[in-house]
């Protein structure tokens, strides 16, 4: 009697372990259930963002309502800083007189982490691994690897919160697995409702530098179809090709996006009101590189969460390929 007890304890316990494998998603539904909830979700909180030798602690404030998406991004350490968007505009709000190029990104949010899309894993240039369990800003959170197949991006290590899908820390890793920029919340919440009054700016003061960038109908040219991209790395397709005014620039900036389900790249060509107004060279802040080359009297700049190796290779393959000079 006590063997068969026992054989029926080890068939239970067997029948509960299948049915907690069953029940986990994979990697793949993980993600998009996290795709989902970054975009959806209400949630408030406080996040430190690590990139290169810069340590930010930032708070962040969206909603999703009959108003579509809204963010306000706030930095509580070192120099002043205020992000707040909405479906149209982008508000970006800097302490002294400082000059910026604020540009809409591929990723729906302005979480500073690398929100895929959905569909990733059947691109073929990344893999996804889950990996074991962890704790962030008190809560439980799976890992999931997104490893490149290739040396032209960067894989991710991301904690992502099961019940709600909410992604509690993110890390974009070097092809030695270390880390480069990293964004983890130390605290956060999900309100049901967040008033209005919360988007406001809370910064004021007359030593503050305030930028508007349109998210959207904003007018736009004809972009000069003669520039060509000779090497773009496998996996990455032209997303988006404009030519529209830009704060950065007193002419129209032709800009491209290339984009891969996960990193974006952005190319800017614009012409120079003076030879001493073009540049070149490269620069880096934390997983962003950029690359700056001349042709002719246009400056091109190439810029992403990619190797540097990836943004150069791109940047000195651009020509143009009209029989006249380019507009």
């Amino acid at each position: 009697m006590r063997r068969k007890s026992g054989y029926l304890l080890l068939a239970y316990l067997l029948l509960a372990q299948a049915a907690v494998v069953a029940s986990e998603p994979s990697a793949d539904e993980l993600l998009q259930k996290m795709i989902h909830a970054v975009e959806f979700l209400n949630y408030e909180g406080t996040f430190i963002y690590r990139h290169g030798d810069k340590l930010e602690t930032m708070q962040i404030l969206h909603a999703r309502d009959e108003r579509g998406q809204r963010e306000h991004l706030l930095s509580l350490t070192g120099e002043p800083r205020e992000i707040i968007k909405d479906e149209h505009v982008l508000t970006c709000t800097l302490s002294g007189n400082h000059s910026m190029m604020l540009e809409p990104r591929r990723k729906r949010t302005i979480l500073p982490a690398s929100i895929p899309s959905y569909g990733l894993s059947e691109q073929g240039h990344y893999q996804l691994q889950l990996n074991d369990r962890h704790r962030v800003a008190g809560l439980s959170c799976r890992t999931l690897y997104i490893l490149p197949n290739d040396p032209y991006r960067y894989g991710h290590r991301l904690c992502i919160e099961e019940q709600r899908g909410m992604l509690l820390k993110s890390e974009i890793l070097d092809h030695a697995g270390q880390t480069i920029e990293q964004v983890m919340f130390t605290n956060i919440h999900f309100p049901e409702h967040i008033a209005d009054e919360r988007f406001n700016s809370v910064m004021s003061g007359e030593h503050l530098t305030r930028h508007e960038i349109k998210t959207q109908g904003y007018l736009r040219t004809a972009p000069d179809p003669h520039w060509q991209i000779g090497n773009i790395p496998a996996g990455f397709q032209i997303k988006a090709v404009m030519r529209r005014p830009m704060d950065a620039s007193p002419q129209p900036v032709q800009h491209l996006v290339l984009y891969d389900g996960l990193a974006s790249i952005s190319i800017f060509i614009a012409r120079a009101d003076t030879a001493d107004a073009l540049f070149m060279g490269a620069t880096q802040s934390g997983a962003l590189h950029a690359v700056a080359v001349v042709r002719g009297e246009h400056q091109i700049t190439v810029l992403g969460e990619v190797p540097e190796a990836t943004v150069r290779m791109i940047a000195d393959s651009i020509s143009y390929a009209g029989n006249r000079g380019a507009p």
